[in-house]
């Protein structure tokens, strides 16, 4: 089975070594669209490379692990042992469970509760210490199997496991004041608000058009109590400048920016040009205690 995968954006330091693969920790996100990784180098102790891939036709958990397969066979290096990998895994069927109300036995129980059964996937569940939940999703079998035949030491999470946890951290001790965080991707986006250290909200939203997407996001925030003139509203993800997204946002959102670098974080000089709210995620779920 063929599927066409191609890298879209390569950014690498030259101080990058295939062949010193042990001295670099791996992030990788992997969706039916495609996957990007980044490079964190202990020894220059910050991120010396990124690169994304586009999957064409990639919409099945088996053509995306023959999608997976024929990017590692285009860069044999990535099959190379790391110091440690975080697999990100981009998808919408999850669902976010309270931590006193968490009982393991019963993680199926919450999923079908919000998402259609998967053929072919076992239910997987990450703790979110930070934010006093568990995140529990499908993992499809296919892919979990040529993740981990790829790597063994991998450790596989759910995207927004990573996303959630990684916004609670680096907004610490800021304003008691609730902030609101719109991760952009695909047909559909997620909605994270959080204060004084806490989680307030989550969710993921279908939205085909920027309609879709501010009767969401309202929405969302009347019934959060959000008033769109003083709240901060922070974009991340496949979002631009001149998305159309974003241009009906500034219509009714007043403060409005994109996701800074991670100051938590040094980066190389070949990453100075690349949009970091695009790739934020990837930079930043390093200091995630998943």
């Amino acid at each position: 089975m063929f599927i066409a995968a191609r890298p879209t954006l390569s950014r690498f330091d030259k101080a990058f070594r295939e062949d010193h693969t042990r001295q670099y920790h791996l992030t990788i996100r992997i969706g039916a669209d495609g996957l990007s990784y980044a490079l964190f180098g202990n020894d220059k102790q910050r991120y010396l490379a990124l690169e994304t891939w586009t999957f064409i036709k990639a919409d099945t958990d088996v053509r995306l692990a023959s999608a997976l397969d024929e990017a590692i066979i285009q860069k044999a290096w990535l099959s190379y042992p790391f110091q440690s990998v975080l697999v990100l895994i981009d998808h919408t069927y999850n669902a976010l469970v309270p931590a006193p109300l968490y009982d393991d036995k019963e993680r199926a129980v919450y999923l079908a509760f919000l998402q259609q059964f998967k053929d072919g996937s076992r239910v997987a569940a990450d703790e979110l210490k930070t934010a006093g939940a568990w995140n529990v999703y499908y993992l499809a079998n296919n892919l979990i199997q040529k993740i981990k035949e790829i790597w063994a030491n991998a450790r596989v999470v759910h995207l927004t496991s990573a996303l959630i946890e990684s916004l609670l951290v680096a907004n610490r001790n800021q304003s008691a004041e609730p902030a609101a965080f719109v991760y952009l991707r695909g047909n559909s986006f997620d909605l994270t608000v959080i204060a004084a250290d806490k989680l307030l909200f989550y969710n993921n939203f279908k939205a085909r058009n920027p309609e879709d997407f501010l009767y969401f996001l309202l929405f969302a925030f009347d019934q959060q109590g959000l008033n769109p003139e003083t709240v901060n509203l922070t974009l991340l993800g496949n979002i631009t400048i001149d998305h159309p997204v974003y241009e009906a946002i500034w219509k009714y959102i007043r403060n409005v920016r994109f996701a800074a670098p991670n100051p938590a974080f040094e980066y190389s000089y070949v990453l100075e040009d690349v949009q970091f709210h695009q790739h934020h995620l990837i930079f930043s779920a390093l200091q995630c205690a998943l």
